[in-house]
């Protein structure tokens, strides 16, 4: 069994959990995931680590409800157990000095995120981070992206805006101004539909965006299938050989979120964190 140390609401329906795990505190690395199983009768969760303490034993995450299982998780307090927790898995982020980085963060991704640009921080890259929200009381992690960030710009769905160009738009502007201070990579964690954009955007400059693919898993071993991908006509699975991989030789964009929306329906729709009226986040 792993004890719940803390479990906190960062905004309606977000929340941080830490749980004691001290084999997967000593070996985790930016990037890689966990997956949870609540009870003896209960699914797989796959969740990217969003922090760790080798000392103390602990990991931590952040997770959105939308559905019976992140509800269930939820409902837990600080002292309740989870059955099981099995990491740390996939492949950690390719980290290493650049130069100018700027990282695309919303959803799960906005704690996520941190250990990596803290990584990046280290290696001496200057950091750009853009923390894209539905609106300013639905911001969370803004602190800690500071922390890591020469610079972090707010990036909220306010006055009727989309997700997607909410994110979009201060991009637009960095990438107007690459002739004069150059972007050298990016990172982008958050939905779907917001990897492929940006991935699209940032292909004619020719700067490589890392996305990260666990919205695709299910299962977190390759065993279902369900983060199957094509990267440069190979068969990979982003919980194998990934959850990184970079988005301008991901192919086929369109299966990959249509199979995403697969499993969504009317009763986990997240209007916090929907980017065009879909479901993913």
């Amino acid at each position: 069994m792993f004890p719940i140390i803390a479990h906190e609401e960062l905004v309606p329906q977000v929340h941080r959990i830490r749980i004691e795990a001290p084999a997967v505190a000593a070996k985790a690395q930016p990037g890689q995931f966990v997956i949870l199983i609540i009870d003896e009768k209960g699914e797989r969760l796959p969740f990217t680590i969003s922090g760790w303490d080798a000392d103390a034993g602990t990991v931590d995450f952040v997770y959105i409800e939308v559905g019976r299982s992140t509800r269930q998780l939820a409902s837990l307090k600080a002292g309740d157990q989870a059955a099981h927790l099995v990491g740390p898995l996939g492949r950690p982020a390719h980290v290493d000095h650049f130069g100018h980085v700027v990282a695309v963060a919303s959803g799960y991704g906005i704690a996520a995120i941190v250990p990596i640009l803290r990584a990046l921080k280290e290696k001496g890259n200057s950091v750009t981070t853009i923390l894209q929200a539905p609106d300013r009381p639905r911001i969370f992690g803004q602190a800690d992206l500071e922390a890591v960030s020469d610079r972090l710009v707010l990036a909220t769905g306010e006055n009727g805006d989309g997700m997607a160009s909410s994110a979009t738009r201060p991009l637009r502007k960095l990438l107007a101004d690459h002739h004069r201070n150059p972007v050298d990579r990016l990172v982008v964690m958050g939905s779907m539909c917001l990897m492929r954009i940006i991935s699209e955007m940032t292909r004619p400059y020719g700067i490589k965006t890392m996305v990260h693919l666990t919205p695709l898993m299910v299962d977190g071993t390759g065993m279902c299938g369900a983060c199957r991908l094509s990267v440069q006509g190979n068969n990979r699975f982003a919980c194998v050989h990934g959850p990184e991989f970079d988005g301008h030789e991901v192919d086929g964009w369109d299966v990959l979120m249509a199979r995403r929306c697969t499993y969504a329906d009317e009763s986990i729709l997240q209007q916090g964190f929907q980017c065009r009226g879909c479901s993913q986040w």
